[in-house]
């Protein structure tokens, strides 16, 4: 069966016409999954806002013939007193809804959303609408340069937003160093905005012919329009081009007893990330760099806890050391303590972020559940004063609570799920979960500890298809490492015969993958669907199993890694008779990219291969990708310095690039800055050099984010290209999955 765009625009028409009948997952249905993307329960406990992603295809407008596919995201709403409740849409249209916040009464909704009514520059900005009603949505903020993350001021008057401003329209000179030669801040002449409109700007000598002071202003001019880009600073590239200028995250207090009147209550040059009202109102806590005149770009991984007056007023650090950085404040209901996650700033990568509870007053910090050995993430403080927070552990994502004494710590759900997203009051506890057999749904556990689910996001759509569950594994590497691995069987396997299998890796390298996990859940089941089966593994270098697992890898991004993952293969080849040892295959994205093109370029045993938006030369990443900073973080050290330069070619799977016989599929994005898409050219050029059979993908206008929030028929194509390149060498005798 051909998947024409045409064809995978009528999903909804098959779908309805084999309910009922068991069918295998096809590509398609990935326009069925939807998810959760956040969730706000009423202060009172009552009911719960949640918003919900899905993909849509539809005719073109111009042509019937193409088809249109995106996202949408919309708020619901779901009564958490009724058993019976059904979920109620709030938002509708071709819309992305994100960032909401219920006020403190909760009657009313603040969320962020494009504003439509700005044809030529929609810009994000806050939106309000009424809970039950009635009433339509209002845009509530108009700001330049767009609102994003808006915070309830306690007595529900006033939101606080942030807006990230660039670096040119700040008045004054920042704290920090312009880095660039012989140069300082505003030694050029700049339109003062007191005397400029849009209409009629301040005229400022600028001449090519001029003297040097005019040269200048010309040369300054020039660069305001990326024409040339001028760069002088470290961290330069985003996801999907050049970031040569610096936006500040400025705070704006938005007042709605005063027709919404937007005011920008700081105005230096610090990041203000994160915001909270304290509970009284008077002050701001919110995430920065550590005070001093370091370059933001310079202070990786190092952040610190600051306070400010309401209005803004005697901005100050309230929690900083030089070895730590903090993040995620959380006000206690009293407002005499601050719960804050923290983490040790000499390993980025590797130590694992910490709960602290900061005594706002003293300034005395102690850390919490001291035992736990993951990084934590989502702290909300509970209504029983409790502390709950999300983090990776052994493939799943479980929501914990730590005691009210900060020793003590309990998962809340199975370790081989995971919450995607989560909001408790009252007692109450609403959690988006991720499990192999539903990819997201969204559940009530009350206060005595029972489960209810609250939506049918997926359920009613797979419970039509056949589905294809994991089995965990785990093995004792050598070193006596152990490594947690799973098997999942083709569709509708039958014993006695033998089916090709998949070894699928997970990037990062600190990501972790497992039943808990969401972003694969698809592609795991169209592997099985077409007569694949799939072993995947957390080697080394994962994140889930502690600081000392996860620092395993270090310097050793191939040789250790690949043996882990391999040994899971072998190990399932022992004890999984379906499995076809003469028709493996090895695929994996980004750093597992790099893992691919590692192991064909020391290993045959695979029938072909496909490598994603990997990094193949660790010394050209580093000049190429935004996420540079791995090769000192992850090799300790250079690509000039002599011991660093020999580690580093020897662990870049281009050293060995002519070893590699295995076909190979390479796949990028051609707007991939985060490890760069010079890397794919390489290495396709070197192998087509030497002959060996290999073809290259680049998708256009796209980042690495390609295969999680890329266009949808992008997303489409790139799975079926893979699956299309393995059948070449599979010998598969199975047909291919469709809705009939």
């Amino acid at each position: 069966m051909r998947f024409t765009p045409a064809l995978l625009g009528l999903v909804s028409l098959a779908f309805a016409a084999t309910e009922g009948v068991k069918q295998p997952v096809t590509q398609a249905d990935m326009l069925r999954i939807r998810r959760v993307t956040q969730v706000a329960v009423a202060p009172d406990g009552a009911f719960a806002i949640y918003g919900v992603q899905s993909m849509f295809s539809e005719p073109a407008p111009a042509n019937k013939e193409e088809i249109n596919y995106g996202y949408r995201t919309h708020l619901w709403f779901i009564d958490l007193n009724d058993s019976s409740a059904k979920p109620v849409q709030l938002t509708f249209g071709d819309r992305n809804d994100s960032a909401f916040a219920l006020s403190p009464d909760g009657r009313t909704l603040a969320f962020v959303r494009d504003d439509i009514t700005n044809k030529e520059k929609p810009k994000p900005q806050v939106w309000m609408m009424p809970v039950r009603g009635p009433g339509e949505s209002q845009l509530v903020t108009k700001l330049e340069e767009g609102a994003a993350n808006p915070v309830w001021r306690p007595d529900g008057k006033a939101i606080l937003v942030i807006s990230s401003v660039p670096l040119s329209k700040i008045s004054g000179k920042p704290h920090f160093d312009l880095e660039r030669p012989k140069r300082d801040w505003l030694d050029y002449d700049r339109p003062d905005p007191a005397k400029s409109d849009d209409k009629k700007p301040e005229k400022i000598d600028a001449r090519p012919d001029g003297d040097r002071r005019a040269i200048r202003n010309w040369l300054e001019k020039n660069a305001a329009k990326d024409n040339p880009t001028d760069i002088n600073r470290m961290n330069f590239e985003g996801e999907m081009g050049l970031e040569p200028e610096m936006r500040i995250p400025e705070l704006f207090v938005v007042d709605l007893a005063n027709s919404n009147k937007a005011t920008q209550i700081t105005k230096d040059f610090y990041n203000h990330g994160d915001p909270q009202y304290s509970p009284d109102g008077k002050q701001i806590v919110y995430v920065s760099s550590p005070p001093g005149p370091a370059h933001p770009d310079r202070l990786e991984r190092h952040s610190a806890i600051w306070i400010v007056n309401a209005d803004g007023s005697s901005p100050r650090v309230l929690l900083h050391k030089d070895a730590y950085s903090f993040f995620s404040p959380r006000y206690s209901a009293d407002g005499k303590t601050l719960i804050v996650a923290g983490v040790e700033s000499d390993e980025p990568g590797y130590k694992q972020s910490k709960v602290a509870r900061l005594d706002t007053a003293t300034g005395d910090i102690k850390w919490l559940a001291p035992n736990w050995d993951s990084s934590v993430g989502s702290l909300h403080i509970a209504s029983d004063s409790s502390i709950l927070f999300v983090a990776n552990w052994q493939g799943g994502a479980p929501l914990v609570r730590i005691d009210g004494n900060g020793t003590d710590f309990k998962p809340l759900n199975d370790a081989a799920t995971g919450v995607s997203a989560y909001d408790e009051a009252a007692g109450r506890i609403v959690l988006a979960l991720i499990s192999a057999a539903n990819p997201n749904e969204l559940y009530l556990r009350d206060k005595n500890g029972s489960l209810r689910q609250l939506t049918d996001l997926n359920q009613t759509w797979f419970g039509n298809k056949i589905l294809s569950l994991p089995t965990e594994h785990w093995i004792t590497r050598p070193d006596g490492t152990r490594v947690q691995y799973w098997v999942m069987n083709p569709t509708n396997a039958q014993p006695g015969k033998k089916y090709p299998f998949v070894l699928d890796m997970h990037g990062g390298p600190a990501a972790m993958w497992g039943p808990g996990e969401f972003s694969m859940w698809h592609e795991f089941q169209i592997f099985c669907s077409w007569g694949y089966g799939v072993v995947y593994a957390n080697p080394r270098g994962s994140s889930g199993y502690g600081y000392s697992f996860q620092r395993a890898n270090y310097k050793n991004w191939g040789d250790a890694p690949s043996a882990d993952v391999l040994g899971a293969l072998d190990d399932a080849l022992k004890s999984n008779p379906l499995i076809d040892n003469d028709r493996l295959f090895i695929t994996g994205g980004s750093y597992a990219g790099y893992l691919t093109a590692w192991i064909v370029g020391h290993d045959n045993r695979f029938k072909a291969a496909a490598a994603l938006r990997g990094v193949y030369d660790l010394a050209t990443f580093y000049g190429e990708g935004n996420a540079y900073r791995l090769v000192e973080n992850e090799f300790g050290g250079f690509p000039w310095e002599a011991t660093s330069k020999k580690l580093l070619e020897h662990e870049s799977p281009f050293t060995y690039v002519d070893k590699i016989q295995t076909p190979l599929l390479i796949i990028h994005g051609s707007n991939d800055l985060r490890t760069g898409y010079v890397q794919s050219q390489m290495m396709f050029r070197a192998l087509k050099q030497l002959n060996r059979p290999v073809e290259y993908i680049r998708y256009p206008n796209i980042g690495h984010e390609l295969t999680r929030s890329g266009p949808p028929l992008q997303r489409m194509d790139h799975m079926l290209r893979i699956i299309e390149f393995f059948e070449r060498y599979s010998n598969n005798d199975r047909e291919a999955p469709q809705d009939k």
